[in-house]
């Protein structure tokens, strides 16, 4: 490792070409539908806000709540008891033991094991090993061909679940029968055919068939649920799913609150972004006066991974969070929504969402609760992603230590090192964090050659690299582990990102402004994982200087106290926050850092960049360059 001395500012060595948004890319690949003609999705969208604008949607009744009333008390809410589970399994053992040689009287217990198998198949998993199983599963295989169709349709999924190896023995009347079946029995049939215990190669005419069938017949949807299940067999099929989509719009007067939520839930499960579909999912929600934390978690989960934003739908959803933190802020309550509430902290990061005030009301219950350091150290990565500073970091910062990480488990240690990189953002670092991940033993196995691991080892790859310069040109007193004196970036070649496109409208601004040739350097990837969108200098007065005076070999600048390094970075939406369109985290920690390198940013805001003419995108650069040297 170069002397420390050596790599503080004097060390304009440091800056060379290499790269960046690692940190800000997605944590999602959304697989999206071919895009759609505008008008048909403009058209759609009339239509349901027609369908909805005189819509009452403060009639309960029509919409059987299932969610939560945030100012009702627990018993009210707990209405239906749960059955003892164990005992109805008893019950049918029982009738199974009772009724074994009368397939008629089969019927009813076989019945009532599919719903408990639907309940808890572990449970009832039990019964395989039981000796009723043979003398039951033979009596109703001998009696198929007398069946009728819903007798049929209830001994058929029993004998699949049971003893798949009896495929053959039902397959002959699952192709015979089929006709006969309701949509429903379709439906629920084919989704059992498509489990893994079932999947064979004999039975593939038989899934085909039943595939086509449905398809023919979707016009039959009733309900909901059977909608959702015809997303889950078709949702590879674009054209399908729009026949599913327009079924929908002809549903959506019965649906409940708890469908709206679930159908968010099911097109991010299974990446369909139809927009028209997502934006009547909000409109419906946001009619409503609450919802609970698991639907809150299940609609910032589908946002994020659907890549959906929707100014009104984020408030709504903070707004509703808010609701129920303060009217259930016990520690029992937090214990019982822990896995909900570590979701909802990831995604109100990922999403960008910087609501301060409560933001200060999350910190406020965390303080008192101090056995809980997954839920802080969540809280405090997104921070450092919002650039949010909450007030009692230190004391917040006092409960985690390395302890409260399995470092055992390689999430756990990606955890650590986002945790680790966020206090550094948020200009509070903790130097033992800091000094395991910048051991090699941590990083090496974090920067793995895997497919399956290459989005992930990306982001560390610019993480460690943020920590290790920090740690150099801000925490004077440090004295743990440094990356090592050969450590680049370059040795990573397959995990760098590949330059981003360039900004046309800002290239040909610097085109009629100087050279791009002599005045500007053009898409710098630098070695401690920042982008620079361009990099020049000028003098005192703000008058461009050729690059070739300053340049060495390595393509550092050497300047003069009368001369100032330059870099331009271009700042979209995406490096905002939503609620206030403020920088986010990662735009603030990357402008520190090249401050401390001795560079003067210069944000160039594109969308303001796009509208303007171009005379006046060249007196923008004109006046920032004048302001700069103003300073």
């Amino acid at each position: 490792m170069l002397s420390r001395i050596n790599q503080l500012p004097k060390y304009n060595a440091i800056v060379r070409q290499i790269s960046t948004n690692l940190i800000l890319s997605k944590q999602y690949q959304v697989k999206t539908e071919p895009s759609s003609d505008q008008n048909d999705r403009q058209k759609i969208k009339t239509d349901f806000k027609k369908q909805f604008k005189n819509f009452d949607f403060k009639i309960n009744k029509k919409f059987d709540f299932k969610l939560k009333n945030p100012n009702k008390n627990s018993q009210e809410i707990e209405i239906n008891e749960p059955k003892n589970l164990n005992d109805n399994f008893k019950n049918i053992i029982n009738q199974f033991s009772q009724h074994k040689n009368s397939f008629q009287k089969l019927i009813q217990p076989c019945q009532q094991m599919n719903e408990l198998f639907e309940q808890d198949q572990k449970l009832t998993e039990n019964f395989i090993s039981d000796p009723l199983k043979s003398p039951v599963i033979n009596q109703l295989v001998l009696n198929l061909d007398k069946m009728n169709i819903n007798d049929f349709f209830t001994a058929s999924h029993f004998i699949l679940r049971f003893d798949p190896n009896k495929y053959d023995r039902v397959q002959p009347f699952l192709n015979s029968k089929m006709a006969n079946m309701s949509l429903d029995q379709l439906i629920r049939t084919l989704l059992l055919l498509r489990t893994p215990q079932l999947y064979k190669m004999q039975l593939l005419d038989t899934v085909r068939s039943y595939t086509n069938s449905i398809r023919d017949r979707l016009e039959e949807i009733e309900n909901y649920t059977q909608l959702k299940q015809a997303m889950k067999i078709f949702y590879a099929e674009p054209n399908t799913t729009k026949i599913l989509d327009q079924k929908l719009l002809k549903l959506a007067e019965n649906l409940k609150a708890s469908d709206w939520v679930d159908l968010l839930n099911t097109k991010s499960i299974y990446r369909l972004r139809d927009l028209a579909i997502l934006d009547l999912c909000s409109y419906n929600l946001i009619k409503l006066k609450y919802i609970d934390i698991d639907s809150i978690q299940k609609c910032l989960l589908s946002c994020g991974i659907l890549n959906y934003h929707d100014q009104q739908f984020y408030k709504f959803l903070l707004d509703s969070l808010h609701n129920e933190l303060k009217s259930n802020d016990s520690k029992e309550w937090l214990k019982k929504n822990e896995k909900n509430f570590l979701s909802i902290l990831s995604s109100i990061g990922m999403l960008q969402l910087k609501d301060d005030k409560l933001l200060d009301f999350i910190q406020h219950l965390l303080e008192k609760t101090p056995d809980m350091p997954k839920l802080i150290v969540n809280y405090l990565t997104s921070c450092g992603g919002l650039g949010f500073k909450a007030k009692n970091l230190e004391k917040l910062k006092s409960k985690i230590s390395l302890d409260s990480f399995d470092l055992a488990d390689r999430k756990e240690k990606v955890s650590l090192l986002n945790y680790a990189w966020s206090l550094c953002s948020l200009n509070s670092p903790d130097a033992k964090l800091i000094d395991h991940v910048l051991c090699e033993q941590f990083w090496k196995d974090l920067l793995v050659d895997k497919p399956e691991e290459k989005k992930i080892a990306k982001a560390v790859l610019l993480k460690i690299l943020n920590i290790n310069l920090y740690s150099i040109l801000c925490m004077d007193s440090y004295q743990g582990a440094n990356l090592p004196e050969d450590f680049s970036i370059s040795n990573y070649p397959e995990l760098m990102l590949t330059k981003p496109n360039q900004n046309d409208t800002f290239v040909s601004t610097l085109s009629s402004f100087r050279s791009i040739d002599k005045y500007f350097k053009l898409n710098l990837l630098t070695p401690f994982g920042i982008f620079i969108d361009a990099l020049m200098v000028v003098d005192k007065n703000g008058i461009p200087c050729q690059l070739d005076k300053f340049l060495n070999e390595n393509l550092s600048l050497e300047t003069s106290e009368n001369e100032f390094k330059v870099a331009f970075k271009l700042i979209s939406s995406k490096d905002s926050t939503s609620m206030n369109k403020n920088l986010n985290g990662v735009i603030k920690f990357q402008l520190k850092l090249l401050k401390e390198l001795g560079y003067h940013p210069i944000i160039i805001n594109q969308e303001e960049l796009k509208s303007a003419s171009l005379i006046n995108r060249v007196n923008i650069i004109q006046n920032k360059l004048k302001d700069l040297v103003k300073k």
